[in-house]
């Protein structure tokens, strides 16, 4: 199936303590590369989704932005850090001693304490984590892909298109090679004449013009864009990633259209050549999409 490499998927999930959002951007990369910001006490989480997407998706640069939120009624409670406070204490009357400080402690000042109050919340299991996770994420994919399908039916219908296109100038070419020794021929009739006698013209133009057929000859060329052409078209209806392998027939058409530019002798085929190398790079921009 074909599927673009860009997309954005989103998917959340509610545990009893927090809400978890997460978003998937993709765009075109010749492999895969996930990034992901997970909140950095999530590292266990940030592994698991990474090896969940790369199941899921096989080609594209790949951004997982994750949102916490948490829930209003969650419990929570204060806990004094009673031990740093007293270090605080000691350390304002050695102050006081050498200069005035006011000795009640106000509660702004304990406030301003750092890690005097710590906010305690009540802890996810790894198990309750992992699996808010997948959820979200499952969510992400499932839009994310659903975006790429689309895209990529979009896509498929463009490259068929071009294929067209480049047939018509592939065929173009087909019909006028055989006229290039024909036309070779001819020439060669009128410069041969003028230099030989009737008793040789007949055994040298028979060689010239095998040896100059046999040099522009393209058929094998030929042939092999028309395979080349057959297994794009299977390949459009393949059931797995085809990016790759697309690509890879994209610079086979392109070396076999440059090997007939390079033995071609004619006008009409030369505009030809030029004509498809055209649709060929258009063709080659859209396949760079292509999951």
């Amino acid at each position: 199936m074909v599927r673009s490499m860009t997309g954005f998927g989103r998917g959340v999930t509610t545990t009893r303590d927090f809400q978890l959002t997460v978003e998937m951007r993709s765009v075109n990369h010749r492999f895969l590369e996930i990034n992901a910001k997970f909140p950095k006490e999530w590292l266990e989480a940030e592994i698991f989704a990474k090896k969940f997407i790369s199941q899921a998706l096989s080609r594209g640069k790949i951004d997982v932005m994750v949102y916490v939120k948490d829930l209003e009624n969650v419990e929570q409670s204060i806990e004094i850090n009673w031990s740093l406070i007293e270090a605080y204490r000691k350390a304002k009357e050695q102050l006081a001693s050498k200069v005035p400080l006011e000795e009640k402690w106000t509660m702004q000042e304990l406030l301003s304490l750092e890690q005097a109050l710590v906010q305690q919340k009540p802890q996810l299991t790894p198990e309750d984590l992992l699996s808010a996770v997948e959820h979200a994420i499952s969510q992400a994919i499932k839009q994310l892909v659903l975006m790429r399908e689309r895209e990529g039916q979009e896509l498929q219908e463009v490259v068929v298109q071009y294929k067209e296109q480049l047939k018509e100038q592939v065929n173009q070419i087909r019909s006028c090679s055989s006229l290039a020794v024909e036309k070779y021929r001819t020439r060669l009739v009128e410069r041969i004449a003028e230099v030989a006698d009737g008793t040789l013209l007949d055994d040298r133009l028979l060689a010239e013009v095998a040896i100059f057929a046999e040099r522009v000859d393209i058929s094998e060329e030929l042939d092999r864009l028309d395979s080349h052409f057959n297994q794009l078209e299977e390949t459009l209806h393949e059931t797995i990633s085809v990016g790759r392998k697309l690509d890879f027939l994209m610079q086979e058409i392109h070396r076999e259209i440059n090997t007939i530019g390079s033995k071609n002798q004619s006008t009409e085929a030369a505009v030809a050549v030029v004509q498809a190398k055209t649709i060929l790079e258009k063709m080659r921009e859209q396949v760079q999409n292509i999951e």
